[in-house]
């Protein structure tokens, strides 16, 4: 776990429960895709930063689900780093104790309020096109949460977030959470059809072949 792992040119991934991704955008530094689970998961990925002698310039959050964005604070106060999330998904990344409270319906007693599912507060600023990186671009993954973001790299590799789960995740959970069913089904009509060198699911192995 936590494994750096090459996927095409300046691409790479950092294994962890909810895959991490790594554009370099220089010799020296770097920005991901998501931020682990939780203050260890940024802990462990700030290892291998430094053992790569990389700097953190920014971390691009797909969605604000906490195994995502769990990692955030730590980096940010170890690095500087600014921090992006889209829309909506920016305020639950700001205000974490927003993702309960919305699944619940009302103040979260205290069984909701854990790491799986309310991350530390950070500092996060909205995810728009002009604040990105060359090299990197946004693709709408509406559906499994409020405005999910995939990315594509310059080498034409696809981190497709939550829209797809592989079938040991789906076997175990039994249930898997979809805030916009129609949006969601949409998205797999377009993910289903949509080209790319190599696709990053979160939660699924690494594939050519998305289909």
């Amino acid at each position: 776990m936590y494994e750096l792992t090459h996927i095409k040119g300046r691409t790479w991934t950092i294994e962890s429960p909810a895959r991490v991704g790594l554009y370099q955008l220089d010799d020296t530094r770097v920005v991901l895709i998501d931020a682990g689970s939780d203050k260890e998961a940024g802990r462990k990925i700030h290892q291998v930063l430094d053992r790569n002698h990389w700097q953190l310039a920014a971390i691009y959050i797909t969605h604000s689900n906490a195994d995502h964005i769990g990692g955030c604070r730590f980096l940010q106060d170890r690095t500087g780093c600014r921090i992006y999330a889209p829309g909506m998904e920016c305020a639950f990344t700001k205000w974490p104790a927003l993702e309960p409270s919305f699944l619940y319906g009302g103040y979260p007693f205290k069984a909701l309020r854990h790491k799986f599912l309310m991350a530390q507060p950070c500092d996060c600023r909205e995810l728009t096109p002009h604040v990105l990186p060359e090299g990197l671009e946004m693709i709408d993954l509406p559906g499994h949460f409020f405005q999910m973001q995939g990315f594509r790299t310059a080498d034409d590799v696809v981190f497709l977030a939550d829209c797809l789960n592989s079938r040991e995740t789906l076997k175990k959970y039994g249930i898997s959470f979809v805030y916009d069913v129609r949006a969601y089904l949409e998205t797999l009509d377009r993910v289903r059809d949509m080209q790319a060198a190599v696709f990053v699911p979160a939660h699924a192995p690494v594939t050519e072949d998305i289909r």
